[in-house]
């Protein structure tokens, strides 16, 4: 066996085979990728002759990959980021159903591993209040003290966590109750802090009563400046167009103007915390989407709150809110195009409030997760499950002002640093949108995962962990179990043994690696 020690820039021999091969990989990958939302890919049932054949090159390889025979090893790619051979060793242990009972339960999920590395980590953020945050951004003009660690956290957090469905589903809710995280005095963090993480996997009522007290929420949608003198329709708009009933709902726009009218009163005190003001609340009668409020003599306290909050059940317990919310779930975790009797058993495990849970072991079910589609990773969970399966140890950022080669700057210059989305609706989860971006991909991955032993805010890969026995196989091997469930193409392994057909040294290996991350039975899960 050669040496392990040259790092990737100090071997000039395969330079240029790695670039010959680069080159052609990519070429063929940013044509798969355009395509690859408009094919439908067929799932293999046992014993049957693959289909892959008919789509031909890279886009065959990817109707294999949406062949995986495993059904505990979808459910891992399905419900988490990146499938590490511990997950999956984990997963076949317990067995699919108990995997995903395991996973739902969350709370008795030992994740202290995680949780201390970020409180040690970034302790100052942790003890950062409201009120010191909203003074920050206010003295300095600036929130980057408060984006920067929030963005960091959410990507470590994503990488480090074994609560790994708890993970998939916050992602969900971040965007589906979009704050954006440079308004609203960066309180982005404290609304996922508050709102979005203890009832990710709780329920949908939970999740919009709590929204709808959100100071980062009302400020960000300008509620603080609806009131009976003044209506703005910003906050009701969204609150059923993106939150409940969904943009065909069935409301009109008397409807939304109406609901702004019942939502007068609701604002943000002075130190950032919600607070419900009487003095500026329409006291008028109104009708909003099957709702009748009586007028009322003008009140104080929290008279007059409870319009609002009666308009919140309603909402929860909509009908269309149902199909909307059970249709997401499904878009997210199987199939960009769910058919009627999978929404219709979704919405059957609703219930009255909106059961996360119930509703995920419908989505989730085996035969949704074995006939799922293959889906392209957007690029947080791509940068997430490539330094998961890598095994690389994640460093801290200890200098802000410097974070421009870690983590932070892999995901923002992907365009999908957390929060970053500036509309209310939250990135968009479509192929399409993020298919372009593949070129963009194969840098930051070059950067990223490196055997490196310092650097602020940096990603530790350890290529060692993929020699195996030494041998070309044996790479391959550790490369397919390490970061491929154990089902590599045959395509994909060929490539990665012409890479290493040379010798086996470090420089090669991680050549081999980067490849790997690039495929497409890696881009997409």
């Amino acid at each position: 066996m050669q040496s392990m020690t040259p790092a990737v820039e100090d071997a000039p021999p395969i330079e240029d085979e790695a670039r010959t091969g680069r080159r052609a990989w990519l070429q063929q990958a940013a044509a798969l990728a355009a395509g690859a939302a408009a094919t439908p890919l067929l799932p293999r049932e046992a014993g049957a002759q693959t289909k892959s054949a008919r789509y031909g090159g890279l886009l065959g390889q990817l109707g294999q990959q949406a062949s995986w025979r495993s059904l505990e090893a979808r459910l891992v790619r399905r419900s988490g980021f990146g499938i590490t051979p511990a997950d999956f060793s984990h997963a076949r242990t317990l067995g699919y159903q108990a995997y995903l009972e395991e996973q739902l339960a969350w709370e008795s999920i030992d994740d202290r591993g995680c949780d201390d590395h970020l409180a040690a980590a970034y302790a100052t953020f942790f003890r950062l209040t409201i009120p010191q945050a909203i003074a920050f951004a206010n003295a300095n003009n600036s929130n980057f003290t408060v984006v920067s660690p929030a963005q960091r956290i959410a990507v470590e957090r994503a990488i480090l966590s074994k609560r790994q469905l708890l993970e998939q589903m916050v992602e969900f809710w971040r965007d589906h109750f979009n704050v954006y995280v440079w308004s609203a005095f960066s309180l982005q963090p404290w609304h996922e802090r508050s709102v979005i993480r203890p009832h990710a996997l709780g329920t949908v009522g939970a999740l919009v009563r709590a929204s709808m007290r959100s100071p980062a929420m009302l400020h960000y949608l300008d509620q603080p400046l609806n009131t009976r003198w003044g209506i703005n329709e910003n906050y009701a708009r969204e609150l059923m167009e993106l939150h409940t009933v969904g943009v065909t709902g069935g409301y009109s726009q008397r409807d939304v103007y109406e609901l702004a009218r019942v939502l007068t009163g609701w604002t943000i005190d002075q130190t950032g915390a919600f607070q419900y003001r009487a003095d500026n609340h329409d006291f008028g009668p109104k009708s909003v989407f099957g709702l009748e409020f009586p007028g009322a003599s003008r009140g104080s306290g929290t008279q007059g709150m409870e319009e609002a909050i009666a308009f919140g059940e309603h909402l929860i317990r909509h009908p269309k809110t149902r199909e909307y919310i059970a249709t997401k779930l499904l878009k997210w975790f199987i199939t960009p195009t769910p058919t009627e009797g999978q929404i219709r058993s979704v919405i059957d495990a609703y219930g009255t409030d909106g059961d996360i849970k119930a509703m995920l072991r419908v989505v989730l079910a085996p035969a949704n997760v074995m006939r799922a589609p293959a889906k392209l990773k957007r690029p947080f969970h791509y940068i997430v499950s490539a330094v998961r399966t890598t095994g690389g140890t994640v460093r801290p950022v200890v200098d802000f002002a410097r974070d421009n080669n870690g983590l932070g700057w892999a995901v923002g210059s992907l365009g999908h640093a957390p929060g970053g989305w500036q509309t209310p609706d939250g990135y968009p989860d479509r192929a399409e949108f993020w298919a372009g971006g593949i070129i963009e991909r194969w840098n930051v991955i070059q950067w990223l995962i490196q055997d490196r032993s310092t650097g602020n805010g940096t990603v530790i890969t350890d290529f060692s962990r993929f020699v195996g026995n030494g041998t070309v196989d044996g790479v391959v091997q550790q490369i397919n179990a390490g970061m491929l469930g154990g089902e590599m193409s045959l395509a994909l392994a060929d490539e990665l043994r012409a890479v290493l057909r040379s010798g086996v040294t470090t420089a090669r290996i991680q050549t081999a690696v980067r490849l790997a991350l690039m495929s497409p039975e890696f881009q997409f899960y």
